[in-house]
């Protein structure tokens, strides 16, 4: 029984028309061909995964055409392969992403905004990135990413923006400082790029289990 009401409610979630008016009105969508949501319930949804990490919402096209809406709230988190590798020197970018839904802290009178993060990095104090598109000039339908956004995340609470990733990392882990600086010119890690800074945040939660901290 609980299967199905289960079921029945994904299916209420499931907008079959009217797609492209939900698209226009949320703006960019960053779209992969092979994805899954994961709902808080532990819903399963697999198809065409468009995702609003401003926004806080995802959609899934599944194989009927059917497409889902869920708010960040209701997602455990999102997961998405690319057909293609792109690692490149300033960039991390895997063929499996995970994104999930932390709330910002803003000026809202609402509250918290929720908002899509990829995670980059293993806890307990994840590293994240949020990325900025901005649309090409020469073609205006097509979107670029413009920036990296890095922020730093302990368990399901909000997340803690690097502004200046060297100062902010560091003042993160006040008591880890001087052995995180030491191993950044060790091995000529940049607090900028998000691959070396990832190496960076797992070795300053390595320096804070060693210590039980």
């Amino acid at each position: 029984m609980w299967k199905y009401w289960k079921n029945t409610i994904v299916v209420i979630f499931c907008l079959i028309t009217n797609y492209a008016v939900q698209a226009q009105a949320l703006g960019y969508a960053q779209q992969y061909n092979d994805g899954a949501v994961v709902l808080t319930d532990g819903t399963k949804l697999r198809g065409v995964v468009m995702l609003y990490p401003s926004k806080g919402v995802v959609q899934v096209k599944t194989p009927n055409d059917s497409v889902c809406t869920f708010q960040a709230q209701a997602v455990q988190y999102v997961a998405v392969e690319e057909h293609r590798e792109r690692i490149t020197a300033d960039k991390l970018v895997s063929p499996l992403r995970v994104f999930r839904p932390y709330y910002v802290m803003s000026k809202n009178p609402t509250g918290p905004i929720w908002a899509f993060f990829e995670q980059i990095s293993d806890g307990p104090v994840r590293l994240l990135r949020h990325q900025r598109f901005m649309l090409d000039a020469a073609m205006s339908t097509s979107y670029t990413p413009s920036t990296d956004n890095f922020f730093l995340a302990l368990g399901s609470n909000g997340v803690v923006p690097l502004r200046y990733p060297r100062k902010d990392v560091l003042s993160f882990f006040k008591k880890q400082a001087p052995q995180i600086e030491q191993y950044a010119k060790e091995n000529d890690l940049r607090y900028t790029n998000a691959r070396e800074l990832s190496f960076i945040v797992n070795y300053a939660n390595s320096l804070q289990n060693a210590s039980g901290q």
